[in-house]
């Protein structure tokens, strides 16, 4: 079998919750729609893979002339030779998200042309089903408390919560929605390094009261990749009680997360083939996390279009490191939204699971990929800024 041909279309799928279209919203930028290049790899047996995610004019104008002619079963060649620089190991020219777009594509192909679905592929289910947080954008603290009610009454059992504006309304937001759900609802705090050090740790302590299950990026520095910060996060751990799950950056992010696990620098890693290139960088940095004695969750960008939810959720189950719950945004893709494949991902008590097609186990709808392709071509849903935060001392 031999890659024939590569074919890309932009799309752009707007944001919905709970029956309305609302963009989603964080301290440091608004989304109004999942915009996503979705990629046809095109095989001379008439087997296509497909992705969503990536840089459409790196995929075309770099890397397509290189993929054709290329066995799709030699992933692990193509991405260490073909499609980047080998240097060490280590890729050099292109992205993760690209690269991370190009593995999902080949790793559809091969589960097609083998007739299984790739959880099957790569050592079966041993995570079923796969609990998942709601993933709540920033709001008032009424409107988000609102909100994650509404979620348990359909079934959520844990929440992705983004915060950052500032501390008095988020510490205002954290308890409105414990006192909305219980204490018997997981509460995961996301920061996106809003705040220095010392904030951090002050807003924190305060929060602790209220249970929260994990902390993610409490400070600058844990994206991009800043060394000294292993250092600020093992004392904040120390100093507030809260776990910390490590966002990880690649690809090649071997030495940082044995330096996380040597620090004490955190309780969870925290991993998306988008943010690392491969499904088998993935499952090398997860062996390293599981000797280290961390668990690891999957994260969520919102919105993943079906292709790429279904890699997650394929690697996810099939993952013994993965463990606890896990970033979902799939309904921000709920009506009146949809997404690009024939049978839609619905979170079912809190739950998903990976489809048990072949490959990739998802369909794309045709009418569905022109009727998105034309919304991203009007031009109405680029990414615009934030919400900000408010006071000069976290700038």
């Amino acid at each position: 079998m031999r890659i024939t041909d590569v074919k890309t279309v932009m799309v752009a799928v707007p944001f919905a919750t709970f029956g309305r279209f609302e963009p989603v919203t964080m301290w440091y930028g608004t989304r109004y729609a999942s915009i996503h290049c979705v990629t046809f790899i095109e095989t001379d047996e008439g087997i296509t893979g497909v992705s969503t995610q990536g840089d459409q004019h790196l995929i075309m104008n770099r890397i397509r002339p290189k993929l054709i002619g290329q066995d799709p079963f030699e992933i692990e060649r193509i991405e260490n030779e073909v499609l980047g620089h080998p240097f060490g190991g280590r890729w050099r020219l292109y992205d993760t998200d690209t690269m991370a777009a190009i593995d999902c594509a080949l790793w559809d192909i091969v589960g097609k042309a083998c007739g299984q679905p790739l959880y099957r592929l790569w050592g079966g289910k041993v995570n079923d089903p796969i609990y998942v947080r709601y993933w709540m954008c920033t709001k008032s603290p009424e409107e988000m408390a609102s909100e994650a009610l509404k979620a348990v009454e359909r079934g959520w059992r844990a929440f992705k919560i983004k915060l950052g504006t500032d501390p008095k309304t988020d510490l205002e937001r954290v308890k409105a929605i414990r006192e909305a759900v219980g204490d018997d609802i997981q509460l995961c705090i996301d920061l996106n390094g809003a705040y220095p050090m010392s904030v951090a740790i002050r807003v924190l302590k305060k929060m602790a009261r209220y249970d929260p299950a994990y902390v993610e990026e409490p400070i600058p520095g844990t994206w991009p990749y800043d060394p000294g910060c292993l250092e600020d996060m093992a004392d904040i751990r120390r100093i507030t009680g809260i776990p910390i799950e490590a966002h990880c950056h690649g690809p090649n992010c071997e030495e940082y997360v044995l330096k996380l696990i040597e620090r004490r620098a955190a309780d969870a890693l925290k991993l998306n083939v988008q943010w690392v290139g491969s499904a088998l960088e993935c499952r090398r940095l997860c062996a390293i996390a599981e000797a280290g004695g961390l668990i690891v969750t999957g994260q969520s960008t919102c919105a993943e279009l079906g292709p790429r939810n279904a890699f997650m959720l394929h690697l996810i189950s099939s993952e013994r490191a993965f463990k606890g719950t896990h970033d979902s945004s799939t309904h921000h893709l709920e009506p009146p939204s949809g997404d690009i494949i024939k049978e839609e991902f619905r979170t079912v008590e809190g739950a998903l699971r990976p489809p048990d097609g072949p490959g990739l186990g998802v369909e794309i709808d045709g009418g569905k990929l022109e009727y998105y392709h034309k919304l991203y071509e009007s031009g109405r849903y680029k990414h615009q800024r934030g919400l900000g935060r408010r006071g000069l001392e976290f700038w």
